[in-house]
This record gives structure tokens, sequence and C-alpha cells, in this order.
């Protein structure tokens, strides 16, 4: 609270929903590779902690109200915890962005296990996020080779999937279309790249969600991840006059910079 509550007291966010559920929160070394080649994390807390942060479907259930249009989160590949979410997103009527949490566990499962479980998953979230790594790693498709695995992506029973690519930007991935939008960075050059797969992927759900054209839904990720590089931390303080700055670069983005980007089947 000394850290984090401050922030959201200064952003006018409530503290609704905001458990104490431990003596500590969570806390995580990270190093990252070189060539966007992802990072690893070194967890300051016990298994026993972290399992006690753990977001579960019954708290989004007490969580959820009148006016709860979507919600996003990083889970892996629990059948149970997916059925019982199920329950959950019913009972509401809202939407699910699934971002994918690859590492550790989830990484190491046989490649068929998770090519039959992440598609039982997808009938049940309406978006996810993966990035070019965990992508590659999954269809065993290299990296760099992006037509390839967007038609994987594709076949996906997923309404749309952000697909992040690291510093080179993101795609925009539905049934039929692709659009690509390169990296913004509104202040110059990234200072710490951290949150910045998170704060694309909540953008997105949050433009998806409020209906706008996938190309805008990409443009506006990439700006929203360009603020967050901008600086150790979180953005400040995301006032009106902010968020109306962001929302017109992101259009600018999105008619000069986006391309749609042809798929053959």
């Amino acid at each position: 609270m000394e850290t984090y509550g401050r922030w959201l007291d200064e952003n006018g966010l409530s503290h609704e929903s905001v458990l104490v559920e431990a003596e500590r929160v969570n806390r995580f070394t990270l190093r990252y590779g070189p060539d966007d080649q992802g990072f690893t994390y070194e967890a300051h807390q016990t298994h026993e902690y972290l399992g006690y942060l753990k977001t579960h479907p019954y708290h989004i259930d007490a969580a959820a109200g009148p006016g709860v249009k979507a919600m996003y989160w990083a889970q892996n590949l629990d059948r149970v915890v997916w059925q019982n979410l199920a329950k959950v997103k019913e009972k509401h009527g809202f939407q699910i962005m699934w971002e994918i949490e690859y590492g550790g566990s989830v990484r190491d499962l046989p490649r068929e296990f998770k090519l039959e479980r992440i598609p039982e998953i997808l009938e049940i979230a309406d978006m996810w996020s993966i990035n070019h790594n965990e992508a590659s790693h999954l269809f065993d498709i290299p990296r760099d080779e992006d037509e390839r695995i967007i038609r994987e992506l594709m076949k996906l029973p997923a309404k749309f999937t952000l697909y992040r690519v690291g510093r080179r930007g993101a795609y925009a991935v539905t049934k039929t279309q692709a659009f690509f939008c390169p990296s913004v960075q509104p202040f110059g050059a990234s200072v710490d790249p951290t949150g910045c797969g998170n704060n694309s992927t909540g953008a997105a759900l949050y433009a998806w969600v409020e209906g706008y054209s996938p190309d805008m839904v990409v443009a506006m990720a990439n700006v929203s991840a360009g603020y967050n590089a901008a600086q150790h931390g979180p953005y400040p303080r995301f006032t009106p006059e902010v968020m109306q700055q962001a929302l017109q670069l992101a259009e600018y983005y999105r008619e000069h910079a986006v391309q749609e980007v042809i798929i053959r089947r």
C-alpha cells in the first residue's frame, strides 16, 4: 500500500476488491537477455507466498459487478481453474482476455498437450495475448517467420489475438485479418521495458471491447506500451489530457504506420 496504494490514489482508482492476503507481496528480479530473447526471473518469496497471492475465479466472482465488461487474466492451463472461471463468466456476462503464463512449468509441458489444451481454453476466453518467443516455442516455428506463426494463430478459436513481437511491435490477429504496428516510442528511447506486454495487452482488451477496429486496437496497444517504457515503473499519472494525447497518437499511427498483412492460407 505504501507504493501501489499511493499510485492508485494519485490516479483516482478505487481500492475496492484490492485484498490483503499475506504478510508479503510478490517481488521478482528480472534479467533481460540480448536481442529480445526474453527474460529470466527470480522470485523473492517462497511458493507458499506465491500461492497465497494467486488470483482465483472466486476472487473474480466477488469483484465483478454490474457494468463489468471484461477482465484480463494471466493464467496457465489448469482445466478446473478455467471451468470455474467459465461459470463466473456466464454469471456476469463479461469477456476475457487471456495472457498465457508460458514460463516455467507450461514451457516444459509436452507440445502435444499444449496444442490440445490451448484451443479448449480459448473456447472460454474470448481473446488472448502471446509473444514471439512463446509462439515460436509452442508451434516449433522460428520466431522471425511471422506469417507462419500468424497462420497458426488464425486456426485457434480466439476472436482476437495480440501477437507481440518484441521491439519490432505487435500484430492484431483475427480469424481473417492481421495488422502490424511498429513499436511506438513517443518520448524517445525506451527506459524500461518491464510490463510493456501487460500494458499493451490491457490496452488491447479495452480497445477491442470498446469496439475499435483491429488496426486501431494494435495502435492503441503499442502507444500504451510506449508510455509505459518511458520511465521506470508505471506511468505516473494518466490525466484526461494524457489520455487524449495518447488516443490522438494512436489515431496517427493507425493512419500512417499500421499495415494490413496478407496471410496466405
